[in-house]
């Protein structure tokens, strides 16, 4: 599965590179191969040759921009990376994919849903949960008011700190509309 790390940024140098960015943190160094492209479907590989950072923000080097006007026409584009190459720390950190499948059950070990996706607000990082029969949704800020923060990564369930009532009023009907 590919996940999206960043976009390419304002060029930097004559070389070729550019700021990552939609990052606060550097590029993995085990990262070698990302693709790139507008659309994960038109999205090109290529080999990253340095990644560095400069004023604070990830910048890279690859072989898709060899000069500076190369690398502003990838200017916009997304920059993906396939999940297994990217390493966290178990026990500290997981990936916003990670989440994604999920059983959700509330402070009273009720059933709420699954996971459908995960969705970066500027805020926080939210989950939309589907009902179990798949009639409606409702979106959770992953936050510790909500969300039991204990969760691990490899793990099949994640526990809310609130009972699903809290919630009743903001579930949205995914009802087809018959006309």
């Amino acid at each position: 599965m590919l996940l999206k790390i960043g976009i390419v940024g304002r060029a930097l140098g004559l070389q070729g590179s550019f700021y990552v960015s939609g990052r606060d943190e550097p590029m993995p160094e085990s990262l070698k191969i990302v693709q790139i492209g507008r659309t994960v479907d038109s999205a090109k590989d290529t080999k990253i040759l340095k990644s560095f950072v400069q004023n604070g923000r990830p910048v890279i080097l690859c072989d898709l921009a060899n000069d500076r006007t190369s690398a502003e026409l990838l200017t916009g584009m997304s920059i993906w990376a396939e999940n297994h190459l990217i390493s966290v720390q178990d026990d500290k950190e997981f990936l916003l994919s990670d989440l994604k499948g999920r059983k959700v059950f509330d402070a009273d070990d009720v059933l709420l849903g699954i996971v459908e996706d995960v969705i970066k607000m500027p805020a926080s990082v939210n989950i939309i949960v589907v009902n179990p029969s798949g009639s409606s949704d409702l979106e959770i800020p992953v936050i510790s008011d909500y969300v039991d923060m204990s969760f691990r990564r490899g793990e099949n369930c994640l526990r809310l700190n609130v009972p699903g009532a809290v919630f009743e009023e903001i579930w949205n009907s995914r009802a087809k509309n018959e006309s």
